[in-house]
């Protein structure tokens, strides 16, 4: 089923490759990253105004930690980033040995911890890991990854959903939210014959999820229960990267695309009204 969706670009900004879209409901802002053009940028809902700051490398998410302040994954490093004066602090780097890796997608939990994947750059080698950090301590989580991409939890805090894009499965595990722990991994979602690659991710207030179709010019909502396919939005962008819930009201999906195709509206943000309300994204916590 495809749902009627009257999607409008919200950014002027054209990404190389837009990603990781992050709404921070305090400041009715929305945060999201062009990995390839080093930029964050972000749209003030409140304003309707649009920033954009350079960042010295590839830099892939991000979580916010006050109106002046994100944590962002830049490469091999998590960063806090001070927007305000342009700085940047280290807080923990990994897999500095493995040039061809970098980090990919990542997310704040309910406490305040960050959950960032790498990824292999030839996608083609298992390189990639998924950590976890919390304050100023790492710790990996998984190993084996090619493209750790897209992750959430579901609204219970009892699951996690991680993403590994060439194996096309949205794949789910136990989650201890108190002990920052994931078990037992299982198939959520499986591609199976849906045009493109699983790519960045987000959950609403019923449990489905919501999927990024990398080179299949769409956003799917699944049931994670049953694997299967609810409906999908078509997007006037053959490479859509991710999606993520906003607003006060939490009932607008916003979509973040690569300009790497010849849709003239490829590497803009997009933005819709749905019938459904999603989860929030949370902040850092600085231990």
């Amino acid at each position: 089923m495809i749902m009627e969706a009257n999607l409008v670009t919200l950014s002027n900004y054209k990404a190389i490759l837009g990603e990781g879209p992050v709404y921070d409901k305090d400041l009715n802002r929305l945060y999201w990253v062009d990995i390839e053009g080093k930029k964050i940028i972000i749209n003030d809902l409140n304003t309707g105004t649009e920033t954009f700051y350079d960042m010295p490398d590839l830099v892939s998410s991000l979580c916010v930690i006050d109106d002046k302040r994100v944590i962002a994954t830049i490469r091999h490093a998590f960063y806090i980033v001070d927007l305000s004066k342009n700085s940047l602090q280290k807080v923990a780097e990994v897999e500095t040995e493995i040039e061809s890796n970098r980090f990919n997608d990542g997310k704040c939990d309910k406490l305040g911890r960050y959950w960032a994947g790498t990824m292999n750059m030839t996608e083609r080698k298992p390189t990639g890991n998924f950590y976890k950090l919390e304050g100023n301590k790492i710790v990996k989580v998984l190993e084996g990854l090619t493209i750790s991409n897209g992750l959430g939890w579901d609204i219970e805090d009892k699951v996690m959903y991680l993403i590994d894009t060439p194996t096309r499965k949205v794949f789910m595990f136990d989650f201890d939210l108190q002990r920052g722990e994931i078990y037992n991994k299982k198939i959520a979602v499986d591609f199976g014959n849906e045009p493109g690659n699983p790519d960045g991710m987000a959950v609403d207030e019923e449990g489905f999820i919501w999927v990024a179709h990398w080179g299949g010019g769409k956003v799917s909502r699944w049931n994670p229960r049953n694997g299967k396919k609810v409906f999908e939005i078509k997007v006037p962008a053959t490479y859509v990267t991710s999606v993520t819930f906003g607003t006060p009201e939490m009932n607008y999906v916003f979509i973040s695309t690569a300009g790497k195709s010849q849709d003239p509206l490829a590497g803009k943000l997009f933005t819709t009204r749905v019938d459904v309300r999603g989860l929030p994204n949370y902040r850092f916590k600085i231990t």
